[in-house]
């Protein structure tokens, strides 16, 4: 295995997620223990490589980034031949080939073998060993969600020691249970916000990422219970108090709050100040380098399907299905009237603003191009991200807007869902909680016993309480095009939801009549909504294995003592 350290230039002073730029990499057992390593200065530049692994715009030469969640039930970016359709993966041959790698791993055991030799202000070494101990435990969160049971390396060692390199794959639960041991030793040793320094990461960012393994861990366990994928005994109960515990902590700290407007949370220029979140990368590309590329060619080729768009209530707080508020869903022009204001927050409909031009002028959205090289292809486009400020710094759209990674409505999400699912949750939850998140887009209180029923409920391939259909809703709008859906479908076990189904578009006629598909050219389904991978067919996911992925083949060779993954 390689061992990499990632170091930014230190001649120059960078907002430390904003930063792409890193010094030649260089094996960490290569750099001198006498030279490196002896103050908290040295702990940092270490670590800050790590942050450019963190989630954010990928700044591309084709000039355009796909949204979150376009691979999934709820967005599109053009085939969406992923594993949620099509699984055109098959078993790797080697490493180099997968995502199969403990390289980031090496190297936080690497510092954490050598953070004691350094002296100085002791509440910034304790700092940097922390923000170790978180990247370690994000490291290994990517490989539990991909692989399942991995091997636990709690230190470095190196390819002489038999024990770890031929070591077995430990239960998943047990590398859960490491995860958040990891954490906890990261919220006992970070600053908590805003001590920390600016868009450095923060004892609240290691409660939330703890919430948010344990809730991924425990309904995991919970509704893959009895398969090949599950953990033999487990319902996820414990892991699931762990999060509700966790996002509870965070939660009664008073620390963070929700940001007074829903709509513009998405498109600032730096985060400095803002009270809900926690974490983000900052963009410049005249100064850095670092471009926001998703700005600068909407559509992105990304678009929101039907049934995204249809899980937004009405106004009086009940589903599409029943409410008498619901204008229906054949024009664009209206399909935002008397629904939850977070829908027109999140796509664009006629007399949209689109553009404020350098000279002032403002050019507004009058429907999907379909024939644009970056369309999307079902009529839904993103409003949510835009930023329609014209920069003549870029003869375009501004490319600084910066990336959220953390927010604190994640944490409210998360104590709701974990209580449902303990069955524990009173009314005093949800309104410390998904309450919070109606109150500031003015939508009606969720009230425990007093949820409408759905007769649309989505079917996920079993029966849920009215409160845990209700709150999986609440998550799925909140962090519209956020990159959890994928995830959420995978620990729900939700392959019901869309295996055997396609992705579904706009109505091809009022909203989208004037645009360049016509409906001769048009796949539309019985009810006229457009199908627009309909030539493709339909998701196929086996659930017998496309639950994880395939370990290498070379792998398995070289360590006997490794298993693969069901199905596989």
């Amino acid at each position: 295995m390689k061992n990499i350290l990632k170091l930014f230039f230190l001649s120059v002073v960078l907002t430390l997620t904003s930063c792409e730029d890193f010094l030649d990499k260089t094996p960490l057992d290569e750099v001198s223990e006498d030279s490196f390593y002896s103050t908290p200065s040295d702990l940092q530049a270490a670590v800050n490589g790590w942050y450019n692994d963190l989630s954010g715009w990928s700044s591309i030469a084709v000039g355009w980034s796909v949204l979150p969640d376009m691979y999934s039930d709820l967005g599109t970016s053009e085939d969406p031949n992923t594993r949620l359709s099509g699984l055109n993966y098959s078993v790797p041959t080697s490493a180099s080939g997968s995502v199969w790698s403990f390289d980031e791993v090496r190297e936080t055991n690497w510092l954490l073998a050598h953070v004691d030799q350094a002296s100085g202000d002791q509440t910034l070494i304790d700092q940097y060993t922390g923000e170790t101990y978180f990247f370690r435990a994000y490291y290994y969160f990517e490989l539990l969600k991909r692989y399942g049971a991995v091997p636990i390396f709690p230190e470095y060692f190196d390819n002489y020691d038999d024990e770890y390199v031929y070591a077995s794959r430990d239960p998943r639960n047990e590398v859960a249970d490491f995860i958040i041991s990891d954490l906890d030793k990261a919220i006992s040793l970070m600053q908590s916000f805003p001590e920390v320094e600016t868009s450095r990461l923060s004892k609240e960012a290691a409660q939330l990422l703890k919430a948010r393994v344990a809730l991924y861990e425990g309904t995991w366990e919970r509704y893959h219970n009895g398969t090949d994928f599950g953990v033999a005994g487990s319902d996820g109960s414990t892991f699931l108090q762990t999060a509700a515990n966790a996002a509870e902590d965070l939660i009664d700290s008073g620390v963070f709050t929700l940001y007074s407007d829903y709509k513009t949370l998405f498109n600032q220029t730096g985060y400095a100040g803002n009270s809900e979140v926690l974490l983000w990368r900052d963009y410049n590309s005249i100064e850095l380098g670092l471009d926001n590329a998703l700005q600068q060619r909407w559509p992105n080729k990304s678009g929101y399907t039907k049934f995204a768009i249809d899980s937004y209530l009405c106004i009086d707080g009940d589903p599409i299905s029943v409410s008498t508020k619901y204008q229906g869903n054949t024009d664009l022009a209206t399909i935002e009237i008397d629904r939850d204001p977070r829908l027109a927050a999140t796509i664009m409909v006629p007399g949209d603003l689109m553009e404020v031009k350098s000279d002032g002028t403002e050019v507004y959205w009058e429907y999907p191009d379909f024939n644009s090289t970056y369309t999307n292809l079902t009529g839904y486009e993103s409003e949510k991200y835009r930023n329609p400020i014209f920069d003549d710094n870029y003869g375009d759209f501004t490319e600084d807007t910066s990336r959220i990674i953390m927010r604190y409505a994640e944490a409210l999400l998360i104590f709701a869902e974990a209580k449902a699912e303990l069955g524990s949750i009173s009314q005093a939850d949800l309104d410390k909680s998904i309450n919070l998140l109606r109150a500031r887009v003015g939508m009606p209180n969720m009230i425990l016993g007093g949820i409408t029923t759905d007769p649309n409920w989505p079917n996920y391939g079993y029966t849920l309480t009215d409160i845990l259909y209700e709150v999986r809703r609440e998550r799925s709008v909140e962090l519209m095009a956020e990159g959890f859906r994928e995830d959420d479908l995978y620990r729900w076990r939700a392959h019901s939801l869309f295996d055997g189904d396609q992705p579904r578009g706009a109505y091809l006629e009022d909203g989208i009549v004037n645009t360049t598909l016509s409906a001769a050219d048009a796949n539309v389904d019985s009810e006229g909504f457009l199908l627009p991978f309909a030539s493709t067919g339909d998701y196929n996911f086996d659930e017998t294995r496309a639950y994880l992925y395939p370990l290498p083949s070379d792998e398995l060779q070289l360590n006997p003592n490794l298993t693969q993954n069901p199905g596989w």
